[in-house]
């Protein structure tokens, strides 16, 4: 299984690979990718595809004194100092990689401690990089 998520806030997407670490808590890990909301979805599911190959597990469990140094590339990205700052406002979407399915799971409320996703409201869809792109804009339209 392989983990990344999406976040829709001001009118631009980003993007983040999930990595699981020997304690069995994702976390996440590598670039941030950063699309406006009009992006080509051919980009969109590149990047998709990108993240979740670099999705592991094993990485280290981080110090506690690591777990900002974790959020920072995010927030970063999005200009904001806090994780509640970044919230406001913004559509959430988990992917998950498994087989050659991804299964993308809008969440609802994100603003409220991340909100809560519905496996009614899953949509999947296969590993390719144009279906990618445009399945999750759609996933963004089913978040509230």
């Amino acid at each position: 299984m392989k983990l990344a998520s999406a976040f829709l806030r001001k009118g631009n997407i980003f993007i983040q690979g999930s990595s699981q670490t020997t304690t069995g808590v994702w976390i996440t890990s590598g670039p941030v990718h950063i699309f406006n909301q009009e992006a080509n979805t051919q980009e969109i599911g590149d990047a998709i595809i990108d993240l979740l190959k670099c999705s592991i597990q094993g990485i280290p469990h981080p110090k506690q004194t690591e777990w900002k140094n974790i959020q920072a590339p995010m927030l970063n990205a999005a200009g904001v100092k806090t994780w509640s700052t970044f919230a406001k406002g913004t559509k959430a979407v988990g992917m998950v990689y498994e087989g050659e399915t991804v299964t993308m799971a809008p969440s609802f409320e994100y603003e409220t401690q991340g909100g809560t996703s519905y496996k009614e409201t899953n949509i999947k869809c296969s590993f390719s990089s144009g279906e990618l792109g445009e399945t999750l804009l759609k996933a963004f339209l089913s978040c509230e």
